[in-house]
């Protein structure tokens, strides 16, 4: 334990280095003020003439203190232990403040400056080291004393008696060493307590060696349970993460066996990736018509104007790597700059991951959040694997909507087909009875057809009853149920519709399929059609006489002239 005492030694020496530093700065300041001093009081109180002989040898004797304390700080400085040449320099000090005091008028009383560089040594190195300063400076101040009594003599002539002169300096002397040795006793004091402390601190080490061993062992044994204890953290988070995830994805195949609707599915997955991934805002967009434009399906962007701007740039090269190539991006520290439709909506990561079905793009899920990396690659692995169970629902539903299509459908019109006009003719009418409100039907075939398909060949044909269904389709009501009735004949369902504006509505159908000009390739030909209108409550009481009446006026339309619209008659 060594290195404490020595560390007790070394700070001993920075404060008496630091204190020969202020003397080294300052003290020529205070030698100074003792110069103007001794001017003020022999000029003004003394009334002396001002001997400049003095005066310059006094402002010397400042200038070598100055010097030689310098000096003296400087030997110091880096050192831990008094070099040689420091013995030199403070003998040279005393010997110069000695002689400056014995210039000075009032030099009697000063004689106790000398105390304070001695003292000093005293207090920090012992008496032995500090007596050959107080002899030194006892012997300077008496040869520097009898000097200055030998100048005054023969300067002014002054009768004074310089045995007493050094009786007075010597008795001085002997109350200046007491006080130095008291110094030096104290430092003797201190240095013994030191001796007894490093022989104790001795004693001790063996204990604090093994203390220390102890801690060693004790934060070993430490850092393996911290280990252990993150290895099991790490562990039990990525469980916990793994069991959210099989949650979400049995939830999503729950909804994907109990979901036909694609919106609906769609709806609910969205909703279930912003509570997994506690995103900001989450948006589906799915592939449509021959060049796969991705078009907004669902999304949380309640404000009409973002999903505006996130709409636009689906299609843009800004997600071109998840949009062309199928690849899934995460990009934690997002650029406004680089994703245009982020900006103002303080965006600072996001996930585009794609909808593949064999290779082919179905659509993109984009995630953002409002924070820098909000996500990491199993964020994006997780969707990867919602993706591709709604990729296998999206074409599953796809394939249900065909054979909903195909059975419910003409398949050259794409008007409904009469079978499942007769199911929501049936539907229908139990609403329009039990709720009280009308329900019409306009039934219309077109005019001399078989001469169409004897003129231009049933091509031509199927061109006529396409173009003619288009028109009708898009004309109508989203209510309405169009139906293709037989090969020309076609029949409209309008609930809520009384006879007189079922009678308007085909008149306008009439008048607009009269405008029709249809063209293939080289033939065009303008049609016509033969339009019956009927009823409920107010010429049909059943489904079937709905159907009856409203056939009896188109036959009657026929047989007026065709190209009109004729209504069934009221019942009586």
């Amino acid at each position: 334990m060594e290195p404490n005492n020595k560390n007790m030694r070394t700070g001993m020496f920075d404060n008496f280095r630091r204190y020969e530093g202020s003397i080294a700065r300052f003290g020529w300041i205070f030698f100074l003020g003792l110069l103007m001093t001794d001017i003020f009081i022999r000029t003004t109180q003394l009334r002396q003439k001002l001997n400049m002989v003095i005066v310059v040898l006094q402002i010397l004797l400042i200038v070598l203190y100055f010097i030689v304390t310098q000096r003296k700080y400087n030997l110091l400085v880096g050192q831990t232990e008094i070099p040689g040449k420091y013995i030199i320099a403070k003998t040279h000090e005393i010997v110069f403040i000695t002689s400056f005091v014995s210039t000075l008028d009032f030099a009697e009383y000063l004689y106790f400056i000398i105390l304070l560089p001695i003292t000093l040594e005293s207090i920090s190195r012992g008496f032995n080291k500090a007596r050959r300063y107080l002899l030194i400076g006892l012997f300077s101040q008496i040869i520097t004393q009898f000097i200055m009594t030998l100048w005054h003599n023969h300067t002014y002539n002054d009768e004074n008696n310089f045995i007493i002169q050094v009786l007075i300096i010597v008795c001085q002397y002997i109350l200046i060493g007491a006080f130095v040795y008291l110094c030096g006793t104290i430092y003797n004091e201190y240095m013994r307590s030191e001796e007894e402390n490093k022989i104790l601190i001795e004693k001790l080490g063996d204990k604090y060696v093994q203390l220390e061993q102890a801690k060693k062992e004790i934060q070993e044994n430490y850092e393996k349970m911290r280990k252990a204890y993150e290895k099991l953290e790490e562990t039990n988070e990525k469980l916990t993460s793994s069991i959210a995830e099989f949650y979400t994805l049995q939830q999503i195949s729950q909804a994907i066996t109990s979901m036909f609707n694609v919106n609906e599915l769609l709806k609910f997955v969205n909703d279930v990736i912003l509570g997994v991934m506690g995103a900001y805002h989450s948006t589906i967009a799915l592939c449509y018509g021959p060049h796969n434009k991705l078009r907004v399906q669902v999304s949380s962007i309640f404000d009409k104007k973002e999903l505006a701007l996130v709409s636009d740039y689906l299609n843009s090269d800004v997600l071109f790597p998840c949009t062309r190539e199928g690849r899934s991006m995460i990009d934690n520290d997002v650029d406004p700059g680089c994703y245009p439709f982020t900006k103002g909506r303080n965006i600072r990561s996001l996930i585009c991951v794609p909808f593949l079905a064999k290779g082919n793009p179905l659509g993109i899920v984009l995630i953002e959040h409002s924070i820098r990396n909000a996500f990491n690659n199993d964020n994006v692995r997780l969707l990867e694997i919602i993706c591709q169970q709604v990729s296998i629902a999206i074409e599953n539903a796809k394939l249900y909507q065909q054979m909903h299509d195909l059975a419910t459908r003409d398949g050259l019109t794409g008007a409904y087909n009469r079978l499942y006009f007769q199911d929501k003719l049936e539907e229908e009418f139990k609403k329009a009875k039990t709720a009280g409100y009308d329900l019409s039907l306009i039934i219309f075939d077109i005019d001399h057809f078989k001469k169409f398909n004897d003129t231009y060949g049933h091509l031509f044909g199927d061109k006529v009853i396409k173009d003619i269904s288009a028109f009708i389709s898009r004309t109508l009501r989203k209510e309405d149920i169009f139906a293709r009735y037989g090969g020309e004949e076609f029949v409209i369902l309008m609930p809520h519709t009384t006879l007189e504006q079922a009678k308007e509505k085909a008149e306008d159908l009439r008048k607009g399929v009269a405008d029709l000009i249809i063209t293939d390739r080289v033939v065009s030909s303008s049609v016509n059609i033969s339009v019956g209108v009927s009823s409920f409550p107010v010429a049909a009481g059943n489904p079937n006489e709905l159907i009856k009446t409203a056939d009896n006026a188109l036959y009657e339309a026929k047989n007026t002239g065709r190209n009109i619209v004729c209504v069934a008659s009221p019942k009586a």
